[in-house]
């Protein structure tokens, strides 16, 4: 016998026969995690990279773990560099031009259940408001004999 029965019965021989059956409930809860993701003017490895590198960009996987993002840069309208903790470069493009991503020193990722951020289902959201979906990602290397 559970807890739940004998309270169950405790309380109806207490109070006499029960006219009314007893209706149980269960109640689920979800979570939601939205991870803030700061942002910096330049995106600097932790070995001074030389300037003027050109990048070339190869395709990536259409997801990627949000755990591994370190950093992101707004680089000009409709593309954000996501700089990784094993100093990764990769480009994610968006939909549209996004202009309101510049305004602030972050925004938002809301990943799915599987803890990635995938294009075509995922959205990077301004802390202005503005969602601004993930078209695809690029990985950025630089251009050998630069």
């Amino acid at each position: 016998m559970s807890l739940v029965s004998a309270a169950l019965l405790f309380l109806a021989s207490a109070t006499g026969p029960v006219s009314a059956p007893v209706q149980l409930a269960m109640q689920s809860v979800e979570r939601r995690i939205i991870i803030r993701i700061p942002t910096r003017r330049t995106l600097r490895p932790r070995r001074r990279a030389p300037t003027g590198i050109v990048w070339r960009e190869r395709p990536a996987d259409d997801c990627q773990a949000v755990s591994t993002i370190a950093r992101a840069r707004f680089t000009r309208p409709g593309v954000v560099d996501l700089l990784t903790h094993d100093n990764r470069l990769i480009r994610a493009r968006l939909d549209s031009e996004c202009v309101t991503l510049g305004y602030y020193s972050a925004f938002y990722l809301v990943p799915g259940d599987d803890g990635r951020i995938c294009a075509t289902r995922d959205s990077i959201v301004s802390r202005a408001g503005s969602e601004c979906t993930i078209s695809d990602f690029h990985i950025l290397e630089p251009r050998s004999g630069n």
